[in-house]
C-alpha cells in the first residue's frame, strides 16, 4: 500500500499546487483546476495529495499539543539557539505571535490541507459513479475536519474556509466562532461516518454484509475512523449520546479479547494492524517521506548509538509522567538542594507500557522511546518507516468508558470493564471497585489510564483542555514549581506562573497584521 501510495504521490504533485505568496496567510488555489480534477482518476490523485499533507501537520503536531502538556518537556535547560528558545517557550507556555514555528509548523500545514480538500470539493462532481463520489467526498471531509478540530482547539477562533478562494476574498473574511467552527466539523463527520457517506469498514470488521476497505486503500479513512473522529469531537463537546452512538458499533465489533499486543501496536511490521483505526503513514528509503519521531524524540547527544544521526531532546518525558509508570528517579543537587541532573533510576514494570514508551539512557536523561525499535532500524537521518497513529482502538475504548461513565448512562462498571481491558493488556490489575465507584472517581481513574496509554500521541494536552482551563493552569504551574527538571533552571530561565491567558495559542503575526 505504501508503495502504491508513492508512486500516486508522484503524479499528484504535479497538479496539486498552492500559490506560496497567498498561502503564507490563506490557502488559495493558483493552478489549472479548471483543466484538471476532471475525471476519478485525476480527483483521486488530488485526494492522495491530501492525505500527503497531513505528514507536514503530524510531524510537527507535538510541539503545540504534548510539549504544552504536563507528559513532555525540552531535555535542554541551557541552550539558547533560537530553536530551542522557541520550543521552551512551548513548552512554558509563553509563545508569541511571533513565534515562526506556530506559522512554519502549524497554521501553514494545516491551511494547506483544508485548501487542498477545498479545492477537491469543488470539483467533486467530475466523479460518474455516485457510490464513488460518496466516498471520496467523505475521505475529504474527514481530513479536513481533523485540520480543523486541531486549529479551533489550539487557537479557539480562526478562519473557517471551506471553498477554494482568491487572496482577495480572504482579505474579506473574518474569523468564525468556535461553535460555528464545531457545527461544521459535526455536519461533515455526520455526513462521512453516515450509510450515504459509503465509506468502507476496516478489513478487521466482523460485520456482516459490508463493503470492506481494499488493501490497495489500507491508510485511507474508513467508517469506524469517521466515527471515532466524531466520536473524539462529541467528547470534546460533551455530547457523551453522540460519543455512545459513534463508538458502541466499533466497540461490539472489536470486542475487548485479543487486543494487539502493546509492543507491537507501533511496529514497522506490524503496520495498520488491528489496534489503529487511522494513521498518518510514512515510508523510509530517502524518497523524502520519512517520520522523523525518532531523531526527534532520541536522547541529545546520544550520537548514533540510539538511532543513526543523532537525538534531538524533544518531548522528554517528564517526572510526573516517569513516577506514574512507576519509575523512581535520583537527582544530583547542589549544595543549596537545587537539582543539576537525574543520575539513576529504579524501572518497574509491571506496566509493560513503561519499556516501550520510556527509557533512560546514559543513566542522565530520560527519553520517549515509544516510536523506536533498534539502533539499526533507521538509516537516515529524520527517515524512519513509523507511521503515527492518530485514532487507536484503545482510545475509543477509554472514550466508550468516559461516555457511559459521564453521561445520562451513570454507568461507572460498564465503564470500568472497558478500563480493565486496557489495564490486562498493559498487565495491570483490574480496578478497584470501591475506588471506583462514583462518576468523580471512574472519571479520575479514566483520565489517568488515557495518559499512560496514549503518552506522546498527542492526546494529552486536548485531554486537559477538556477538563478546563483551571485544570491546566493548576497542573502546569504544579508542575513547573515541584519537578526537578523545571527547578533546575538557572539565571531566570525557568518557566513563570502561567493564567488561562496563556492556554490558547497566539494567531501568528503574519496573519493578524492583514486585519
Amino acid at each position: 500500500m505504501k508503495n502504491y501510495i508513492y508512486k500516486l504521490l508522484i503524479i499528484s504533485t504535479l497538479f496539486v499546487l498552492i500559490s506560496s505568496c497567498e498561502l503564507e496567510y490563506f490557502p488559495e488555489s493558483s493552478m489549472s483546476e479548471d483543466v484538471y480534477y476532471s475525471n476519478t482518476q485525476e480527483i483521486t490523485t488530488g485526494l492522495i495529495a491530501c492525505y500527503n499533507g497531513l505528514m507536514g501537520v503530524v510531524k510537527e503536531e507535538w510541539r503545540f499539543s504534548e510539549l504544552r502538556s504536563d507528559n513532555a518537556h525540552l531535555e535542554s535547560v541551557s541552550s539558547s539557539d533560537a530553536n530551542n528558545e522557541e520550543l521552551r517557550r512551548l513548552d512554558h507556555m509563553t509563545a508569541t505571535a511571533q513565534d515562526k514555528f506556530i506559522f512554519d509548523f502549524c497554521w501553514v500545514p494545516s491551511y494547506k490541507v483544508i485548501s487542498r480538500c477545498n479545492t477537491i470539493l469543488a470539483k467533486i462532481d467530475n466523479v460518474a459513479d455516485p457510490d464513488t463520489k460518496a466516498k471520496i467526498k467523505s475521505e475529504l471531509l474527514f481530513i479536513r475536519s481533523m485540520m480543523y478540530f486541531n486549529l479551533t482547539r489550539l487557537f479557539g477562533e480562526v478562519w473557517l474556509v471551506t471553498e477554494p478562494i482568491t487572496g482577495e476574498q480572504a482579505l474579506e473574511m473574518s474569523k468564525s466562532s468556535v461553535d460555528a467552527i464545531y457545527a461544521k466539523i459535526i455536519e461533515d463527520l455526520e455526513y462521512a461516518a453516515s450509510a450515504a457517506g459509503k465509506l468502507p469498514y476496516p478489513t478487521f470488521t466482523t460485520t456482516a454484509n459490508v463493503t470492506k476497505q481494499p488493501t490497495s486503500e489500507v491508510g485511507r479513512a474508513t467508517v469506524y475512523a469517521a466515527k471515532a473522529l466524531l466520536a473524539k469531537v462529541y467528547l470534546t463537546r460533551k455530547n457523551y449520546a453522540g460519543v455512545k452512538a459513534n463508538l458502541q458499533p466499533i466497540v461490539q465489533d472489536y470486542g475487548t479479547s485479543g487486543m494487539v499486543a502493546f509492543n507491537l501496536i507501533f511496529s514497522t511490521s506490524n503496520e495498520m494492524n488491528k489496534e489503529i483505526l487511522f494513521a498518518v503513514r510514512f515510508k523510509a528509503g530517502g524518497l523524502g517521506i520519512g517520520a522523523p519521531f525518532v531523531n526527534y524524540f532520541a536522547a541529545r547527544n546520544s550520537s548514533s548509538t540510539i538511532v543513526v544521526g543523532n537525538g534531538m531532546g524533544y518531548n522528554t518525558p517528564t517526572e510526573g509522567l516517569t513516577d506514574r509508570f512507576g519509575n523512581v528517579t535520583t537527582w544530583s543537587t547542589t549544595s543549596g538542594g537545587t537539582p543539576i541532573d537525574p543520575i539513576a533510576t529504579v524501572r518497574n514494570l509491571t506496566d509493560k507500557r513503561n519499556a516501550v514508551t520510556v527509557s533512560f539512557f546514559n543513566n542522565n536523561v530520560w527519553w520517549t522511546s515509544k516510536f523506536w525499535e533498534s539502533p539499526t532500524a533507521v538509516l537516515l537521518l529524520n527517515d524512519a518507516e513509523t507511521d503515527w497513529p492518530v485514532i487507536r482502538y484503545a482510545d475509543v475504548l477509554l472514550m466508550y468508558a468516559e461516555a457511559l461513565n459521564s453521561g445520562a448512562d451513570n454507568d461507572q462498571n460498564g465503564a470500568r470493564n472497558y478500563v480493565n481491558a486496557v489495564r490486562t493488556r498493559a498487565g495491570l490489575p483490574a480496578l478497584d471497585v470501591a475506588s471506583t465507584s462514583t462518576k468523580t472517581t471512574m472519571h479520575t481513574a479514566i483520565l489517568a489510564e488515557r495518559r499512560l496509554e496514549l503518552a506522546f500521541e498527542n492526546h494529552r494536552y486536548f485531554d486537559m483542555l477538556r477538563e478546563g482551563n483551571q485544570y491546566v493552569v493548576s497542573t502546569l504551574n504544579t508542575q513547573f514549581t515541584t519537578e526537578n527538571f523545571y527547578r533546575s533552571y538557572t539565571q531566570g530561565r525557568g518557566p513563570s506562573t502561567i493564567s488561562e491567558s496563556n492556554i490558547l495559542l497566539p494567531i501568528p503575526l503574519n496573519m493578524e497584521k492583514l486585519y
